[in-house]
């Protein structure tokens, strides 16, 4: 649904240089690789020095991962014409220059952002399974690999995101992308066999839609899901279910991943009370979220956690995301502007950021 890094958070970072040194940070070995979005708040510093004051925050409090989330069409602006030092090198080498925050990266690359098909513009008209769209997709695949610096950091790539929501509304693509996702997945192992590759499919749509969610769960090295416990049977979207339904969707998940390690690149829960929620509510799921995970931490089954994330979205993000993915965007709103663990106006914690934290040292 959200993206890791949003195209607004990477200008941001992008557009400034920091002369200012970076001071190491000791990280202990983590029983669980846990990233957070790391959306900004209304006043933080302007340029780099702003996010990396953001990223120290989280490090310090147990944050060990970071993600990216490029399109294809931005690393490929035209044919065979790439783009990847702002998108890739830069988030590589800026945030973490001494390899001392970060255990691992996660790159998502988006040829389906959800409902949106981003590949480059004279591939749009090809299907997924077509040679040259393969073709193109492993020639990127080559150059992010040889020409990227520190590239090894990345330990998981996810074709894709949410790609039911494109596959659900365009069926006749599903088998066709299929083929796209194990010449892709193909490809990265040839290229480093230790990296580990997905996809990312909604965990309602895994639940409501069984056929597309089977096709892709015995392909690749482990499932990925994006998950909201939100109600789907409630005839005003964006409604928040009970905290206390929350083990039986984690277990389930688990249940069904074909055996397969399983991670979040998003899983969240609103605030608002315009959703049905409140931050008591909040803190309920981040706890419930935890112990539920926590014996597959344990036995390892958990590959990483993502959460959704630092702060609140700015305000007016969320009316442009809706227009930009062609939902609507009443209710939407309140569950996206009440997302985060801070307030965007404030920057000061919610109650669920404390517990989040205790959880994640423990």
């Amino acid at each position: 649904m959200f993206r890791i890094l949003t195209n607004l958070l990477l200008t941001i970072l992008l557009l400034s240089c920091s002369k200012n040194s970076v001071t190491p940070t000791e990280m202990p070995k983590p029983k669980l690789l846990i990233g957070l979005s790391l959306q900004q708040y209304k006043n933080t510093a302007p340029g780099l020095d702003g996010y990396l004051e953001g990223l120290d925050y989280a490090v310090r409090n147990g944050i060990n991962i970071f993600g990216m989330s490029p399109e294809w069409n931005t690393l490929e602006t035209n044919p065979n014409s790439y783009s990847l030092q702002d998108n890739l090198a830069n988030p590589l080498n800026l945030l973490d220059p001494d390899k001392t925050k970060l255990n691992s990266y996660i790159l998502v690359l988006k040829m389906i952002d959800t409902n949106i098909k981003s590949v480059p513009d004279d591939l749009e008209n090809l299907d997924f399974d077509d040679p040259d769209m393969i073709n193109r997709f492993s020639l990127l695949l080559d150059k992010i690999f040889s020409e990227v610096p520190s590239i090894e950091r990345v330990s998981y790539i996810l074709i894709g995101n949410e790609i039911d929501g494109y596959l659900s509304t365009n069926p006749n693509q599903l088998q066709g992308f299929k083929v796209f996702y194990v010449s892709a997945i193909q490809k990265i192992h040839a290229l480093n066999p230790k990296v580990k590759v997905g996809t990312i499919i909604t965990f309602n749509s895994a639940k409501t839609n069984p056929t597309l969610f089977d096709t892709f769960k015995y392909v690749g090295d482990f499932i990925c899901y994006t998950y909201y416990p939100t109600d789907e049977q409630n005839s005003i979207p964006w409604q928040m279910r009970p905290t206390n339904q929350v083990k039986d969707d984690i277990d389930w998940m688990v249940q069904n991943a074909a055996g397969k390690p399983i991670a979040f690149t998003e899983i969240g829960y609103t605030s608002s009370s315009e959703n049905s929620s409140s931050e008591v509510q909040q803190t309920e799921f981040v706890q419930v979220m935890f112990s539920s995970l926590k014996p597959y931490i344990d036995s390892k089954k958990v590959a990483f956690v993502y959460y959704h994330g630092m702060y609140d979205y700015p305000q007016g993000f969320c009316n442009q995301y809706a227009q930009q993915q062609g939902v609507d965007s009443t209710y939407l709103c309140g569950f996206m502007d009440n997302l985060g663990l801070h307030s965007w106006e404030t920057g000061q914690p919610k109650p669920a950021w404390n517990t989040f934290v205790s959880e994640i040292n423990e």
